[in-house]
């Protein structure tokens, strides 16, 4: 059991109450949608295992994610329903197991109306009025849903809530945020009725106080029952923090026994999970308000990163508890690490939103920083059936990820890494406004190697001669990619400079520059040059930027580029010769001439690092060896890192 008071985080390790239950610390495990659930809704021994791992790492409440309560509302393929009985036995597996662990367990009642598509659910989209959710792909109009309609779904998310008490669960959460049906009822952003369910606000209320009255009969007056709320959906014309401080005294009389505080809606979609270059704890200033309004318990989400920020919301009275989703996703073992005072051990949610990214992509909802998450059972640590010498070329994510796994199933790992400090291409994310955290992992994996037992030479240049010395039993390759040299006429002959050593270096007098290529590279480049007082003028063949990422990560930071005055971006662009200061640009057919370049910064190709793999396989008794991340193929780090573990977990 954890501590029911520690000196360095008293306030999150105190019991606190929700209604009638009683939790053992501050932090409750936010609803993040998974992808681990059946395409009919029914938990997986995946899904369990998920849960399972958190209970054990000292989370309070767990609220497991929107869970349908029709099927025409589901808003992903492969996400939990709670729409049929014959799904009430796995929850009730899932519970037990999370008890089994002092956690206690919740669900959370959600029907996405208009944020979803006929793609996921076969039938056209229903909402209160016709409004069409216009970052969904193809933007489907949905129907307007009819009284009868709308007095069925109300029963609807009772019947749910009757099965989630037949199943054990200790919580129920009503899903009034992030623009999902409840929240379009009550937003007149989504809400253009003029019957009875809309107009003046407290039609738009209709809805919601039904659905709550509704719960609360089918659960009874022993199970607490809370309500997720969108302090902000942060759109023209949508809700406010005005309008959600009037809206919450009624949420609080109609019996809700605690409102759980997030922001946006799909439109706004950061505000739902906010990237690295938004501040930690950036929604308390909406919790502050609204727990001003009311006197049941408030908790907030919003990149609460770890302890530090949690205790200093909970200190300053900004909310009675914290809603964690990706720190927990990182590390399941953060509460009890936190507690313990382990605060080095922890695994850090870098808010790269790649978790966000699957989950559009329909894929299991993995963790760039935590390979074992979500895969809790097939990446088990299992012992090496024979330890054995291993050298690992290369102090990147992958690099680092494969030593750590080895070391920790018993492997002797040497890892060889010719920069003074470990980290590869993370380290220059340090340089790039609002992406420095990224570089925290290094750190983390770094200190993870030398606590499994592996060690970290740094400073030292591998050669075959030395891997020879080094008397290895295999060789895994984590050399990364060097940016290329494009085919551009007159490239050899401009001043064209190395991605990498503009970032490491600051060269003076550069009043102007052409960086070729807008993915990831480019972008990061062109912030940085632009942050120095360089106009950049960026041109990118595609017709996006930073394409390697999704929607949400990528969102802020282009954004942030698009708005700096001396940045000009050219989509549908090539670069078609360079003559000394002088550029020729293709965009739309015309030409575009450039002058008095500086400095010209190919980003792409990015070449992979093989030589000395080509060395090691030229050898007459060649070692084993393995590539992986960019010396196997130029990648992002997510990549890198499962590549490390794979290849970790086999030899």
């Amino acid at each position: 059991m954890l501590s029911p008071s520690v000196p360095a985080f008293p306030r999150l390790f105190s019991p606190g109450s929700l209604g009638s239950r009683v939790l053992r610390n501050r932090i409750i495990m936010a609803p993040m949608e998974k992808n681990l659930a059946t395409a009919e809704g029914a938990v997986t021994r995946r899904y369990v295992d998920y849960c399972e791992a958190r209970a054990a790492g000292g989370v309070a409440l767990i609220l497991l994610e929107s869970m349908y309560v029709d099927p025409a509302g589901k808003n992903h393929v492969f996400q939990l329903g709670l729409h049929d009985d014959s799904l009430i036995p796995g929850y009730r597996r899932l519970v037990e197991a999370c008890h089994r662990h002092g956690a206690l367990v919740g669900a959370e009642l959600q029907f996405a109306g208009r944020e979803t598509s006929s793609r996921v659910t076969g039938r056209q989209p229903v909402a209160p009025s016709p409004v069409a959710c216009t970052v969904l792909a193809g933007g489907e109009t949905p129907r307007a849903l009819t009284i009868p309609e709308v007095q069925a779904l109300v029963e609807a998310f009772a019947a749910a809530a009757r099965r989630a008490v037949a199943a054990g669960f200790d919580v129920v959460e009503i899903h009034g945020a992030h623009g999902y049906l409840i929240g379009q009822f009550l937003s007149p952003f989504t809400n253009r009725r003029t019957d009875r369910y809309g107009g003046d606000v407290e039609r738009r209320l209709r809805f919601p106080l039904e659905v709550i009255q509704a719960v609360r009969a089918a659960v009874g007056p022993a199970v607490p029952v809370l309500y997720r709320i969108s302090g902000d959906e942060h759109v023209e014309g949508g809700l406010t923090l005005d309008d959600v401080g009037r809206i919450a005294p009624a949420l609080e009389r109609a019996g809700i026994d605690g409102l759980d505080v997030s922001a946006g809606i799909y439109e706004s979609a950061v505000w739902i999970a906010q990237p690295m270059e938004m501040a930690p704890g950036c929604l308390a200033p909406l919790s502050r308000e609204i727990r001003r309004r009311v006197r049941i318990p408030v908790s907030v989400a919003g990149r609460i990163s770890d302890a530090s920020v949690a205790e200093r919301i909970l200190e300053a009275g900004d909310a009675d508890f914290v809603t964690l989703g990706r720190a927990l996703h990182a590390d399941p073992e953060m509460p009890r690490k936190s507690a313990e005072g382990r605060l080095d051990e922890i695994c850090p949610c870098v808010a790269c939103l790649t978790c966000s990214d699957l989950l559009g992509r329909n894929r299991p909802v993995l963790c760039l920083a935590n390979t074992h998450t979500a895969r809790e059972r097939e990446s088990a640590i299992r012992p090496a059936a024979r330890a054995r010498r291993v050298v690992v070329v290369g102090a990147g994510p992958g690099g680092l990820e494969a030593a750590r796994v080895l070391a920790l199933r018993g492997h002797r790992v040497t890892v060889l890494e010719r920069a003074r400090e470990p980290g590869g291409q993370l380290l220059l994310s340090r340089l790039v406004p609002g992406r420095a955290e990224l570089a925290g992992l290094a750190a983390y994996l770094a200190a993870a190697v030398a606590h499994a037992g592996g060690e970290i030479r740094l400073g030292v240049e591998a050669t075959g001669d030395l891997l020879l010395q080094e008397d290895p039993e295999a060789v895994v390759l984590a050399m990364g990619a060097e940016p290329g040299v494009p085919a551009i006429p007159g490239i050899m002959e401009s001043h064209a400079v190395s991605a990498f050593e503009v970032l490491r270096r600051a060269v003076p007098g550069i009043r102007s520059a052409l960086v070729i290529g807008g993915g990831m590279l480019g972008v990061g480049v062109a912030h940085v040059l632009a942050e120095r007082g360089t106009d950049v003028v960026l041109a990118e063949a595609g017709t996006e930027l930073a394409e390697e990422l999704g929607l949400r990560p990528r969102w802020r930071y282009v954004a942030d580029l698009q708005a700096r005055r001396n940045v000009t971006v050219h989509l549908g662009t090539t670069v078609e010769a360079l003559a000394g200061e002088d550029a020729t640009l293709r965009k739309d057919g015309q030409s575009l001439r450039l002058r008095d370049i500086d400095l010209v910064v190919p980003t792409r190709p990015l070449v992979p690092a093989r030589s000395l793999g080509d060395l090691l396989a030229s050898l007459p008794d060649s070692l084993p060896v393995c590539e992986l991340g960019d010396c196997a193929q130029p990648r992002t780090a997510f990549e890198a890192m499962q590549d490390g573990a794979s290849i970790g977990h086999l030899l």
